[in-house]
């Protein structure tokens, strides 16, 4: 039996969901429909555990199923419709990791092994669609986002997400004190005690000269600009990134020789956004493709499916930034939050993880 957690479970509604509708229809930045933004679907590619399958959508309540191998088999779906709907109600129902028994049928019917695309790849189906706006037929690939479990993380922390800070004028007698302040908000208590007893902030380094590369082909000043929104959201200035930029704003932070503005900050971080949702990973290198071609999938919390596409790209960007945040990770785990002496100066590590409001 299959089992799996609402975020994966989501991936196989999204899929059997574009069977019933055969199309996939825009969204604007608060999700909703933008019925005039639609693409009908021809056919769909799942990457399986045992190789790619394709689903032709034919006439009337039928689908093609393509294996790799060669053969090929005829499906019925018309039952699908009143499934799809008893799916979704199961999956929204539970929590944790669980079986949906009402899909075990549809796993043999449809030759489904695995629930989704797995970690490694940024696309999780790709769709064949019918592109009206240029009258003709092509392949986009698109992840899949789901608003039914937990908030999903956006950039993901790790070592490669570190940031390292020289601090300065600080009593290097304070360091034990310091450094033994273990409340729940440790991380901006011991920000906090560094300024209190004189100390001061300077960004040192991306610590993964991998993710540094990445940062600066989004933008040669993303780093300086991570690393300034990293330690206002750790010393409790926002988490969300209009709080943080304004916070930026109002104390007239100057990034390198730069003055930014408002607009600025909001289209470079847009851009962060964007390229981490559709391409780019901290710790492996990345040559600026945007991996997921299409775009994103999004189940909504009713039911629904919607993209954001070429066509819409910016009501993406502008979701992103309004629907992330930033988020603390394991200090311990991450190895960060600590002052540490390194030729005679003293260093903290913050680290960055972006997480889905919702």
């Amino acid at each position: 039996m299959i089992t799996g957690n609402k975020g994966e479970w989501s991936e196989f509604y999204a899929f059997i969901k574009l069977l019933v509708d055969k199309k996939i229809i825009g969204a604007d930045q608060d999700l909703e429909k933008i019925e005039a933004i639609f693409f009908p679907i021809l056919k769909i590619i799942r990457e399986e555990s045992e190789g790619k399958l394709e689903y032709e959508l034919q006439e009337g309540e039928k689908v093609k199923i393509l294996h790799g191998n060669g053969e090929t088999a005829i499906v019925d779906t018309s039952d699908l419709k009143t499934k799809v709907v008893e799916i979704f109600s199961e999956i929204k129902e539970k929590s944790q990791t669980f079986s949906v028994p009402l899909a075990e049928e549809l796993f043999d019917r449809l030759a489904v092994k695995t629930l989704n695309a797995g970690n490694s790849r940024k696309e999780d189906l790709i769709l064949k669609v019918h592109d009206h706006t240029i009258g003709r037929d092509h392949e986009i690939g698109f992840s899949i986002k789901s608003k039914l479990g937990s908030p999903a993380t956006l950039l993901n922390a790790s070592g490669a997400t570190n940031f390292t800070y020289k601090i300065t004028g600080l009593d290097k007698q304070n360091l034990k004190r310091i450094n033994a302040i273990d409340t729940k908000s440790k991380i901006r208590d011991r920000l906090f005690a560094i300024r209190e007893a004189g100390g001061s902030f300077a960004f040192h380094k991306v610590d993964s000269e991998v993710f540094e590369r990445n940062l600066r082909k989004i933008d040669t000043i993303m780093p300086e600009i991570m690393a300034e929104v990293l330690l206002a959201y750790f010393s409790d200035k926002g988490s969300t990134f209009p709080e943080l930029l304004q916070h930026l704003q109002d104390e007239e932070v100057q990034i390198l020789t730069f003055n930014l503005t408002t607009e600025d900050y909001e289209y470079k971080i847009k851009s962060l956004l964007n390229n981490a949702a559709l391409g780019m990973v901290p710790a492996s290198p990345w040559d600026g493709t945007l991996r997921a071609h299409g775009g994103v999938i999004i189940v909504r919390e009713d039911g629904e499916i919607v993209c954001y596409h070429l066509y819409n790209a910016e009501a993406f960007r502008n979701y992103l930034f309004n629907n992330t945040r930033m988020e603390s990770p394991s200090a311990t785990r991450h190895g960060y939050g600590t002052i540490y002496e390194e030729n005679g100066e003293l260093f903290i590590k913050l680290n960055l993880q972006i997480r889905f409001i919702k």
